[in-house]
């Protein structure tokens, strides 16, 4: 038995070499296998669609019998793109909770009207929904008329009618919603422009918190709204003369003349009833008003802005005998832990049950409920929180993990990466290559010595692979105007770095990339027939052969291009190759395994063998 060529090698050396070859095959193979697992972990992070961190913010649907929610969802975006989220209609009754229909947009408040009907004001329009029912749908979708983003609008259902109050400037303005050709009403001045409105009603009087954007300060209005007819303007008939009428002008004494009467204008009014600045400094209210025996009593709770911890606070309007009035803390439902500065989602909602004070919150991603009656001296006791068990809101805790896996991932192919290039001894593949040049290899059944082959490696060939797709482009663009798709479609699959959903939106993509492979693939057999190269091979010197280093067959060329279309298709199919590549030693993509051809560097300049490194 023929001894190994190795052994011919001096024993240190040959253990050198053994223990650096088994080396760079573990670290080539773990490089490839964490490629591959780095992709699929940001494939999988994208696909599932719970791992985006959201904000959430749950309002109170007054109601007296049972807990009815307004979930709304909001999508983080940058600051200067318009903010977008979704929200439902909820129900909940003891641990069941059903939910209606989502729809698009961001809730600035919500009423309850009369007939199982709810009210829901979003930044340009009113919806109503019927919940008498069970499939609570939207049944009417009526515009605002307000074109100002800043408007912050409110629609309240009062006195069997509903009434729009909004931010003009530094005006609150309040009209009917149903009549916009009324003359609205300023109800507030702010100090500065811009106002966040809140609203809700009594038996007697609409409240509207308005928390002012700049300052955050917090006033709390009470009023009863009306509509009235406006005095009309007596028209000035000092220039008019009955004798005055041209000589030609015949007289008409028996017709009387018809004056015209002008048209009726409406006005709204305005009758208030408790104003009172609560607080400032704020960037977060909800407040609610509790019937008592001696008045109305509202509830506010606040999110001061300097409060690094997160905390909700109470406060309460209470009377003594020694002063009208005035607002008193009180505590806020209890919370197993402080808020987490990771949680997006932190919200407070109140609504009076009754003569109940309802709150519900988040906590943790959780969504919990607790009630209280308000004592005389504004002193609240909640009872024990229950979960409203609405799906958990995700925050950024998740997403923050998945970021980090594939950091630490990226880092870990990284000093492969570096391994591998270090460790590429350049004197040691010298004394190894004129050792081995030295020595015969085993020949074949022929008696031919096999051939000595440089494999290209895999940068070169992703150089030449580029340049061919720009030599066919011409083509490309041709079918694409006579088909119609897009350019983008047409190269979709060099979007190596794309992680959208695969769904069936992938599909006109993945139609317009196969035409585009399959002119590629078209281009490099008849030019791998003819002259064993492609031009973009042809220019980094690569060149395509069989096991023995000659021409391949016909058949050879035709499989392995073929499969080139099937292996570029979609970036995740490219995933294959890629590892292969990386884990065999010849750099052979699938195509090339099964078609049993290879791809070389084809000019060796005799006096340098050792500095061309492709």
């Amino acid at each position: 038995m023929k001894p190994e060529p190795e052994e011919d090698l001096p024993d240190l050396l040959r253990r050198r070499i053994k223990r650096q070859r088994k080396r760079m095959k573990i670290v080539r193979f773990t490089f490839s296998l964490s490629v591959v697992l780095s992709v699929l972990l940001l494939f999988a992070a994208n696909q599932s669609q719970t791992l985006a961190p959201d904000a959430r913010k749950t309002m109170v649907i007054p109601h007296r019998d049972s807990l009815w929610l307004l979930d709304q969802r909001m999508e983080l975006t940058a600051d200067n793109v318009e903010p977008k989220g979704t929200f439902a209609i909820a129900h909940a009754e003891g641990e069941t909770v059903t939910q209606g229909t989502r729809y698009d947009g961001l809730v600035r408040t919500v009423t309850n009207m009369d007939k199982g009907r709810v009210g829901v004001t979003t930044d340009s329009r009113f919806m109503v929904f019927d919940t008498s029912g069970d499939e609570w749908q939207r049944t009417e979708l009526r515009s605002l008329g307000l074109n100002d983003p800043t408007a912050s609008p409110a629609v309240v259902w009062f006195n069997e009618s509903l009434w729009l109050c909004w931010v003009q400037a530094s005006d609150i303005m309040v009209r009917p919603l149903d009549q916009p050709d009324a003359v609205p009403k300023s109800l507030h001045k702010t100090h500065a422009p811009g106002a966040t409105l809140q609203v809700t009603t009594t038996d007697d009087a609409i409240w509207l918190s308005i928390m002012e954007d700049t300052s955050g300060d917090l006033t709390l209005v009470s009023f009863t709204p009306g509509i009235e007819e406006a005095p009309a303007e007596q028209p000035d008939k000092s220039d008019t003369d009955a004798d005055d009428k041209p000589d030609n002008q015949p007289a008409d004494d028996d017709s009387p003349a018809e004056e015209e009467k002008p048209a009726t204008v409406l006005q709204t009014t305005v009758q208030r009833h408790f104003s009172s600045e609560v607080t400032s400094n704020l960037r977060g209210s909800s407040f609610a008003v509790l019937p008592s025996a001696g008045g109305p009593r509202p509830v506010v709770a606040i999110m001061r802005k300097d409060d690094s911890d997160r905390k909700w606070h109470l406060l309460v309007w209470t009377r003594d005998k020694s002063s009208k009035g005035k607002w008193i803390d009180a505590d806020p439902p209890a919370r197993a832990k402080p808020p987490s500065g990771l949680e997006i989602t932190n919200f407070m909602s109140l609504n009076a049950r009754g003569d109940k004070l309802e709150a519900v919150y988040s906590e943790a991603g959780k969504v919990k409920t607790a009630q209280t009656a308000l004592a005389p001296d504004g002193s609240l006791a909640w009872s024990e929180p229950v979960v409203v068990p609405l799906d958990k809101t995700v925050g950024p805790t998740a997403y923050i993990i998945w970021v980090t896996v594939l950091f630490g991932m990226l880092l870990v192919m990284a000093s492969q990466g570096v391994w591998l290039l270090l460790n590429r001894e350049r004197s040691m593949d010298r004394t190894l290559a004129q050792i081995i040049d030295n020595q015969k290899k085993e020949s074949n059944e022929q008696g031919k010595e096999l051939p000595k082959l440089l494999y290209a490696n895999a940068m070169a060939r992703a150089l030449a692979l580029l340049l061919d797709l720009m030599l066919t482009s011409p083509v490309v663009i041709l079918l694409q105007g006579i088909y119609g798709y897009e350019w983008n479609q047409a190269y979709g699959f060099l979007a190596i770095g794309s992680v959208s959903a695969f769904d069936a939106s992938v599909l006109p993509m993945l139609v317009a990339t196969s035409v585009t492979l399959m002119v590629l693939s078209i281009y490099a057999m008849v030019c791998e027939m003819m002259w064993g190269r492609t031009f973009g091979k042809a220019l980094f010197r690569l060149r395509v052969v069989d096991a023995e280093g000659e021409q391949p067959a016909a058949w050879r060329i035709v499989v392995r291009n073929l499969f080139k279309v099937v292996e570029l298709i979609h970036w995740v199919v490219l995933l294959i190759p890629m590892g292969l590549m990386m884990m065999s030693g010849k750099q052979q993509r699938l195509g090339d395994l099964l078609a049993g051809t290879y791809v070389i560097v084809d000019v060796i300049p005799d006096e340098a063998p050792d500095d061309i490194d492709i």
